[in-house]
């Protein structure tokens, strides 16, 4: 049974225990009602011939009887049927009950009336002796009436509850029990669509069981969704750039185990051919499992890194590769940011080596770093061909080259820049002339 059903069955047998309730209360206070009047009578009737007398004295106005009496019929029933009034309540003259002849000695019992207002009375009916009775009664109006006010009460209780409870009901169906049941059947999505395509679910109210849930469970789709994305884009790379190199491998080997390569010559240009793939293939899976690990920021260690440092090692190592070159390092005030060291010096050197790779030997290469407000901003300048503007936007994508018939890598270094930086929360983009040069930057945020 669902939380829902098993919700409605509570609701509805709270509903039918107050019901009952209700009824008991209201019959017991009606038989206490009764009691009261049934004493009444009984005390009456224990003295019929006194009551009769008494009775008459009424009729005729005495006071004391007249005051004792004012609500009490009282009437003579004689064996063969006759009944004879002998006083009427005050404000109901015309009162005669209706006997059906099993009232005597059957103690006070209810009977309707044949005239009168009072619909029906509550009667004893005692001997006199001889062949005449006394018949004692009192009109239920009041008793009715009060019945009728208190059925009224524990009716509006009843709708005020039930009113409460449907309330309560749906607000705990609405805050509760319905997000778990979208949850319920956007998990049943998910796994019918093999987590392929994510589900999401309305999070409702952060501040309820259902919301937290809700939330959590919609950041559990989203990081699956993307963990699947990762591992497409993954295996779509990896298939996309790996088959050039892998097809170089199979023809140099078919190449061979057919014979035509002759001479040492041919044997050694072939394995250094088979050798510069592989390596081109090993770098191609470390530059894809880089940039799958980076879509994972909390792989980070994140720690204050002074930039300028950075930038002038990067600069060190550089004019010692190519003393030829000129290496300039420019700073401004206070370059400590947030990072993780290692991934910043790999996306830095990165920036670096494609400047050197896209300008021609000996031409110069600036490094600065300069803090502006919240961030600071590095810049990589070089002097080479520069890259036209309708290139710009897909230098950091994945495996874009640009069509200019320059140097040829894996096409990874600047996308895996932009993961890094992106981690980071920084921004990156690059600033270039045709036939004058680029400028790449990346903005990082500095320590609160």
């Amino acid at each position: 049974m669902t939380l829902r059903r098993r919700l409605v069955v509570a609701v509805a047998a709270l509903l039918v225990i107050i019901a009952l309730a209700f009824v008991a209360v209201f019959f017991s206070q009606r038989s206490y009602l009764l009691a009261q009047l049934d004493e009444r009578l009984t005390g009456l009737a224990l003295n019929t011939k006194a009551l009769v007398a008494v009775s008459a004295r009424a009729e005729a106005g005495t006071g004391a009887a007249a005051g004792l009496l004012t609500d009490v019929y009282v009437g003579i029933h004689r064996d063969n049927g006759r009944l004879r009034n002998v006083l009427a309540p005050d404000a109901d003259p015309a009162l005669v009950p209706a006997l059906v002849g099993d009232e005597r000695d059957a103690g006070p019992v209810t009977r309707a009336t044949i005239a009168g207002s009072a619909l029906r009375v509550r009667l004893v009916e005692a001997p006199l002796g001889g062949e005449r009775y006394a018949v004692v009664a009192v009109p239920m109006t009041g008793v009715e009436a009060q019945s009728r006010r208190l059925a009224t009460a524990l009716g509006l209780a009843w709708l005020g509850v039930a009113g409460v409870a449907l309330l309560a009901g749906y607000w705990v169906d609405r805050l509760g029990l319905r997000p778990i049941a979208d949850l319920t059947a956007a998990a049943e999505r998910v796994t019918a669509n093999g987590g392929r395509t994510p589900v999401l679910v309305d999070s409702g109210s952060p501040g309820t069981e259902a919301g937290r849930l809700g939330s959590a469970f919609n950041a559990m789709v989203a990081t699956t969704a993307s963990g699947q994305e990762q591992l497409r884009r993954f295996v779509a790379d990896a298939s996309h750039e790996l088959r050039t190199p892998l097809t170089t491998l199979r023809g140099y080997s078919a190449l061979y185990a057919q014979g035509g390569l002759a001479t040492e010559a041919q044997v050694a240009d072939a394995m250094g051919r088979i050798n510069a793939e592989a390596s081109r293939m090993g770098r191609i899976v470390d530059d894809l499992l880089d940039l799958t690990a980076l879509g994972d920021r909390s792989a980070l260690t994140l720690a204050r890194v002074d930039l300028a440092a950075v930038l002038t090692d990067l600069a060190a190592d550089l004019r010692a590769r190519e003393p030829d070159r000129t290496v300039t390092v420019e700073t401004s005030g206070d370059t400590v940011v947030l990072a993780d060291s290692d991934r910043v010096r790999q996306a830095l050197t990165a920036l670096v080596a494609n400047a050197v790779k896209y300008s021609g030997a000996g031409t110069a290469i600036g490094l600065a770093s300069e803090q502006r407000g919240p961030v600071v901003r590095v810049q990589v300048t070089d002097a080479g061909r520069g890259i036209p503007a309708v290139e710009l936007p897909r230098v950091f994508d994945r495996f874009y080259r640009a069509g200019d018939g320059g140097p040829r890598g894996t096409g990874l270094g600047l996308a895996i820049v932009a993961a890094i930086v992106s981690a980071h929360d920084g921004r990156y983009g690059v600033d270039s002339v045709p036939g004058q040069g680029s400028v790449f930057w990346v903005e990082l945020g500095v320590p609160r």
